[in-house]
C-alpha cells in the first residue's frame, strides 16, 4: 500500500488575486497590465468569482514543473457581469496527450517506453491540446475569449457546442464575446468554444475496423502520409486546440466546510503535487475532501472511512498528469494494468451499508485509468453527483463515473476514452450530460456481464463529438451499447436467461457531427420495457468504418441448454424494445416510413429472433 501523503508538506505555489478590472474597449491579453492593476485581475464578488495561478507555464511539449500549472498557449478568457463593461481574468488551464511524458512504463524513467497501445496515436504528433476555464456566477455574464495568436475572427467563425444552447456570439478583432445567461434555478453551463480554422479532420488509413489514423503534418510522427487519398475517409472532426468553458453556480453552504477538524482535508488555492509514485490514502477519520477554487492537486485520493457519508466538493482540480498510463499501485505505479490495483483518481475502500459519496464542482484532468471506483457493500452505497467535469482523457481506459444503486448523476461534462455513462446498477438517474467521446466503447454502456437491473433513466445527453476508427463486434461502439462478456469476449453463450434489464429509458439524446450507431448491443440479459425516446443523429460515420449500422444480438445461456435471452415477454404488446421519435439528419425514422432498416436512413439491424418484439414509432 502506498504511503500516505502528508498534506502539511505539499508545496503551495499559486495565489488568488482579486479586485481589479479591465475595460472592454481596451486590448485584453492575459499578460497585459492595465493602469492601476499590478497583477492578474480576478473577481471575488457575491455574483462572480474567477481565479488565477501565478505559476502558469505555457508548454505544449513536455511535463510542466511540479509547482506549475499548464496554461493555455492559445486562449485567454475574461469575464464581465453583463452591463458592467469591466472584465476579470479567468485562468485558462491546458492539458496535452500523455501530459508530455511519452509512453513511459515507469514514473520518471525516460529510458524505457511501453509498447502497449494506450489509445493515443497521432494526437501528440499533430499537437492536440485541450484547454478549459471555470468561474462561479450568480447573474448574466459576458465572456471575452481572445486568440493569443492574434488571428482576427468573425462571429461566423465560432461554434458553441452543444449547439442547442443557442448562446449569442459577437466578435471584435481576435476576440469572441459570448453571452452566458444565468437563472436562479440554473444548473450551470458546460460548453465547447470552437473556431473554424482550428478544426482537425481525423482520417482513417483505409476501410474496416482495424484501420488507424493518418496525418500529413509531421513527417516523423505516427501515421504520416504526404498526401491523403479517397480511401482515407474522415472519421471525426474536432478542434485541434479545444477550449471548454465551465460556468458554475455558487455552491450551497453545506458544500463548503465551516468546521475544519480531522474529518476534513482542505486544499486551499495553490498547487499540490504527490509525484507519480504516491497518492493520498486518507486517515479513516477523513470523510470530506474540499478543493477550493484555485486548488490544483496533482495526485489521487483514496478514502478509508467505513462509517460516515463521504464528500468531495469545491471547484478545484484533481489531475493525474504525473502518473503513467494504468499506473499500478501494487507494482511501483508502473504501466501494468490491473482492474483491482491500477490507480483510480477517486477511490474508496471498505464502504458499508448506508454510506454514500457526494461529488460537487470538481474537475478531474488526465486520469491514467478508470476515474472512480469504491469497494465494499456496493449494493447499499450510492453516489450523488452534480457539476462534475472530466477533461484530458486522451488515454483509452478513461471511464466515466460509476453509478451504484440509487445514484443520481447530473450536470456533468465527460471527455472520455472508454465507457462513459455506466449503467451497471439498478435505480439510477443520469441527466443533463455533455459528452466528448474518443476512440473506445459506447457512450452509454450496460454490458460486460449479464446484469439483473431495472429502473434506469438516462436523460438529456448531448454528444458534441465522437471519433472512432472502426466498429467492433464484441466491443461495439454506439450511443447505447453493450459489450460482450468481459472475461472472454468471443463467446456468445455467456448470457444468463434468469437476468433481466427492465424499465430502462434513454431519452432526449442528441449526437452532433459524426455519430456511431444508435444501438450496438450484445444482449447478455433478457430485455423488458427498454425505450429510446427522442433520439437525434446529425449524420453517421461512413459505411467503410462499420460504425453506422445498429446491431442487436441475443446471446445464449450455456448453463441453461443454450437458450437465447428473450425480449418483451412481459412487456406491453410484447414490445421489449421501443424506439420512438428517432431522426437522422432531418428525416424521421419509423416503421411506417419504411426507412428503418440497415440499408436505409435508420440503419437498424435487429436479430431476427426478436422480430415482433420491438418497434420504431
Amino acid at each position: 500500500m502506498a504511503t500516505m501523503r502528508t498534506f502539511k508538506t505539499i508545496w503551495l505555489a499559486a495565489a488568488i488575486l482579486p479586485g481589479c478590472a479591465r475595460m472592454l474597449d481596451q486590448t485584453i491579453h492575459s499578460s497585459a497590465r492595465q493602469e492601476g492593476c499590478t497583477a492578474n485581475c480576478t473577481a471575488d464578488f457575491p455574483d462572480l468569482k474567477t481565479w488565477w495561478h501565478a505559476t502558469g507555464e505555457i508548454n505544449t511539449k513536455t511535463p510542466v514543473a511540479d509547482d506549475n500549472v499548464r496554461q493555455s498557449h492559445l486562449y485567454s478568457v475574461h469575464v464581465s457581469q453583463t452591463g458592467h463593461g469591466q472584465f476579470y481574468d479567468s485562468f485558462v488551464y491546458e492539458t496535452i496527450p500523455r501530459s508530455g511524458k511519452g509512453k513511459l512504463c515507469y514514473p520518471d524513467d525516460y529510458t524505457t517506453m511501453c509498447p502497449e497501445d494506450d489509445g493515443i496515436s497521432i494526437e501528440d504528433d499533430i499537437g492536440a491540446t485541450m484547454a478549459w476555464s471555470q468561474f462561479l456566477y450568480g447573474r448574466d455574464v459576458v465572456l471575452n475569449v481572445t486568440r493569443l495568436d492574434g488571428k482576427s475572427i468573425t462571429a461566423a467563425d465560432v461554434v458553441i457546442r452543444p449547439t442547442n444552447l443557442h448562446l449569442n456570439v459577437t466578435a471584435m478583432g481576435n476576440s469572441a464575446l459570448i453571452s452566458v445567461p444565468y437563472s436562479p434555478c440554473t444548473h450551470g453551463l458546460r460548453f465547447s468554444v470552437e473556431f473554424a480554422d482550428d478544426i482537425w479532420e481525423y482520417r482513417n488509413a483505409g476501410a474496416g475496423p482495424n484501420s488507424y489514423y493518418v496525418q500529413d503534418v509531421n513527417a516523423s510522427g505516427d501515421g504520416y502520409v504526404p498526401n491523403y487519398n479517397e480511401s482515407m475517409t474522415i472519421g471525426g472532426r474536432e478542434p485541434l486546440n479545444a477550449l471548454l468553458i465551465f460556468a458554475s453556480p455558487f455552491p450551497a453552504s453545506e458544500m463548503v466546510p465551516s468546521n475544519r477538524d480531522n474529518s476534513t482535508v482542505v486544499f486551499n488555492p495553490g498547487v499540490y503535487h504527490f509525484t507519480g509514485k504516491k497518492h493520498a490514502i486518507l486517515s479513516p477519520s477523513v470523510s470530506w475532501v474540499y478543493m477550493a477554487p484555485g486548488a490544483y492537486v496533482k495526485g489521487a485520493i483514496q478514502y478509508m472511512n467505513s462509517v460516515s457519508s463521504l464528500k468531495a466538493t469545491g471547484f478545484g482540480i484533481l489531475s493525474g498528469e504525473q502518473y503513467v498510463y494504468q499506473a499500478n499501485t501494487a507494482d511501483e505505479y508502473s504501466n501494468n494494468k490491473s482492474d483491482a490495483t491500477s490507480l483510480k483518481l477517486w477511490r474508496g475502500d471498505g464502504v458499508t451499508a448506508g454510506q454514500s459519496w457526494t461529488l460537487r464542482g470538481i474537475t478531474t484532468n488526465a486520469q491514467p485509468f478508470n476515474g472512480m471506483d469504491f469497494y465494499g457493500d456496493l449494493d447499499n452505497f450510492h453516489v450523488d453527483v452534480a457539476d462534475y467535469k472530466l477533461v484530458g482523457s486522451f488515454y483509452t481506459q478513461t471511464d466515466g463515473l460509476q453509478m451504484y444503486p440509487n445514484s443520481h448523476v447530473r450536470d456533468v461534462f465527460y471527455h472520455s476514452g472508454d465507457d462513459t455513462i455506466k449503467t451497471y446498477y439498478p435505480n439510477v438517474l443520469a441527466e443533463r450530460i455533455t459528452v466528448w467521446k474518443t476512440n473506445n466503447a459506447p457512450i452509454i454502456q450496460m454490458g460486460w456481464y449479464s446484469r439483473n437491473i431495472a429502473n434506469i433513466s438516462v436523460d438529456r445527453v448531448d454528444v458534441i463529438h465522437t471519433r472512432y476508427i472502426g466498429g467492433s463486434e464484441y466491443y461495439p461502439r454506439g450511443l447505447v451499447g453493450s459489450s460482450a462478456y468481459y472475461l472472454n469476449s468471443t463467446l456468445t453463450n455467456t448470457a444468463n436467461t434468469s437476468n433481466t434489464i427492465a424499465n430502462y429509458t434513454v431519452s432526449n439524446i442528441r449526437a452532433e457531427g459524426f455519430s456511431p450507431a444508435l444501438v450496438a448491443v450484445n444482449l447478455l440479459s433478457s430485455i423488458e420495457d427498454f425505450k429510446i425516446v427522442n433520439a437525434s443523429i446529425e449524420k453517421f460515420y461512413p459505411a467503410t468504418t462499420e460504425l453506422d449500422v445498429s446491431k442487436v444480438r441475443g446471446f445464449t445461456d450455456a448453463s441453461n441448454g443454450n437458450k437465447q435471452i428473450t425480449m418483451g415477454q412481459r412487456s406491453r404488446n410484447s414490445t421489449g424494445l421501443l424506439i420512438q421519435n428517432y431522426s437522422v439528419g432531418n428525416e424521421t425514422v419509423n416503421f411506417a416510413a419504411e426507412n428503418w432498416n440497415a440499408k436505409s436512413t435508420g440503419r437498424l439491424n435487429i436479430d431476427p429472433a426478436f422480430w415482433g418484439n420491438w418497434s420504431v414509432l
